[in-house]
């Protein structure tokens, strides 16, 4: 069961500190080494259990995090176990404990399924950075310049570290709560669980343990406490539910978080730039210059990932719209792009009615065709005589789609009679000239018969009557013998 190692560990602790009361300072100091030592590798043990590259990243962040935070432990336990300075600051290990929530705070500003972003990353693991030591640098400048205690500046440092986790913590509650999927959800559980469990003891801590002389330092090794909840977040993997993949993929409130997240951390940088000014006027006004050009730079990254993703989804969408308008035997248009292309032309009611010349062609005993050859001889027969019938119209503006079977039609733009009888007679030519072998045929190979209509079109009354003419015409050019144009 996952919760056998950190519940093993406690157990430990608890047990030497009970049975050793002389090495209970020892034993603190190192359980509070062990613990996060613990946690991270059950970290990178859950970082390997997961399936994608960007999911085992964010593993491996939170559990540098944990890393971080040890050193600091071993920095207290060098000072005051090894050098025997108790009830003071020492720089390099808060320096270690503040750095530790530069990767909680990454990972709350990141996107789960933010891609190849790497600029967009790398800009929010600089604000974090410089969030988390300008905050070291606000916080150590509350106490004195040797780092000894001094009443009124740890008190300010004390509620200032109490912001800081309170925002860890509602951040990862936030996120843990829009999370989108399995993976993201257990991670930002995971910084929850750790997050909450550190803000309750490490305020106990620091407002009634640290500093008093009748508490020692087994008290303060209860921190151990959040750490083994982390381990077993971490090794506790969940299996995805039958709800969950119905779960829906991008709710507003999903949105206005990721959306969100980026500029409250450079937001956050900007504010303690500003406190950190009183303090240190260069690094704070660095600060401020950093958090504001981080942001913009990394809304323009971000708005040019937009437009790109917008580009991409309109060519997709001319492209399956293309398909869908796209006769896929012949690659000449459908019937229902003619359809389209019939509806526009007769939307506007008021514009003034136009010349169009509509041909209707069919090839001549195609049945026969497909019985004698097979009907993979009449598709590419099909195929053949669309090519060929394309090559016909010459102008930009004409139409040619399949209008079914083995009908095709033809809309000439601005054509009169004479015209469309010119263009029929090419096509008509131009299949003849393909010498498709037709043994049903009288000819013996294949041939095309074409009726033409011209005349305004400015109404759906109109066009279906044009369409009824070059109908009527194509009966006549099949009844007059085939392999003909008629008017």
């Amino acid at each position: 069961m996952p919760i056998l190692l950190p519940f093993s560990l406690l157990l430990l602790q608890a047990a030497l500190l009970f049975l050793l009361p002389q090495q209970r300072g020892p034993v603190a100091y190192i359980a509070m080494v062990a613990a996060p030592l613990l946690a991270a590798l059950a970290l990178y043990w859950r970082s390997r259990r997961e399936k994608g590259r960007r999911e085992r990243k964010l593993w491996w962040v939170l559990a540098l995090g944990v890393l971080i935070w040890s050193l600091g432990a071993m920095g207290n336990l060098w000072h005051e176990w090894i050098q025997g300075r108790v009830n003071e600051m020492y720089r390099e290990a808060m320096l270690a404990f503040q750095l530790a929530g530069v990767p909680v705070v990454y990972l709350l500003a990141s996107e789960p399924r933010s891609g190849r972003r790497h600029l967009v990353r790398l800009i929010d693991a600089v604000l974090a950075l410089g969030l988390g030591y300008l905050f070291f640098q606000v916080t150590w400048g509350m106490l004195t310049a040797r780092g000894a205690p001094d009443e009124a500046g740890v008190h300010a440092l004390i509620w200032l570290i109490d912001a800081q986790n309170l925002f860890l913590s509602a951040g990862a509650l936030v996120r843990c709560w829009v999370a989108q999927d399995r993976s993201e959800r257990d991670l930002f559980a995971a910084v929850a669980w750790y997050e909450v469990a550190y803000l309750l003891i490490a305020g106990i801590n620091d407002h009634y343990v640290a500093g008093r002389p009748e508490f020692g330092p087994e008290h303060s090794s209860v921190v151990t406490l959040a750490f083994a909840l982390l381990a077993w977040r971490a090794l506790k993997v969940t299996k995805p539910r039958a709800e969950a993949a119905q779960r829906p993929i991008d709710l507003p409130r999903q949105r206005l978080v990721r959306s969100a997240s980026p500029i409250l951390i450079a937001c956050t940088l900007v504010v303690v730039s500003l406190v950190l000014i009183r303090i240190d006027y260069a690094m704070g006004a660095a600060g401020v210059v950093l958090g504001v050009v981080g942001y913009g730079l990394r809304s323009v990254l971000t708005q040019v990932r937009q437009l790109e993703r917008g580009d991409t989804l309109h060519r997709q969408r001319v492209e399956l719209q293309t398909l869908a308008w796209t006769d896929a035997l012949t690659g000449v248009a459908n019937r229902h792009y003619l359809d389209h292309v019939l509806s526009e032309a007769t939307a506007q009611a008021d514009a003034p009615p136009r010349t169009l010349a509509v041909l209707m062609l069919d090839i001549d005993h195609f049945k026969r065709l497909n019985d004698t050859l097979g009907h993979a001889s009449g598709d590419e027969c099909l195929r053949q005589v669309a090519s060929a019938l394309r090559l016909s119209l010459a102008r930009p503006g004409d139409l040619l789609a399949r209008y079914g079977g083995e009908e095709f039609i033809a809309l000439l733009q601005g054509s009169d009679v004479e015209g469309a009888m010119q263009v029929a007679e090419r096509a008509r030519q131009a299949v003849e000239a393909l010498a498709i072998p037709h043994p049903g045929s009288q000819d013996g190979h294949v041939t095309i018969s074409i009726g033409c209509a011209s005349g305004l079109a400015g109404s759906p009354a109109g066009m279906h009557a044009l369409i009824s003419a070059a109908d009527q015409a194509l009966y006549a050019a099949k009844a007059a013998g085939r392999n003909r144009v008629a008017a």
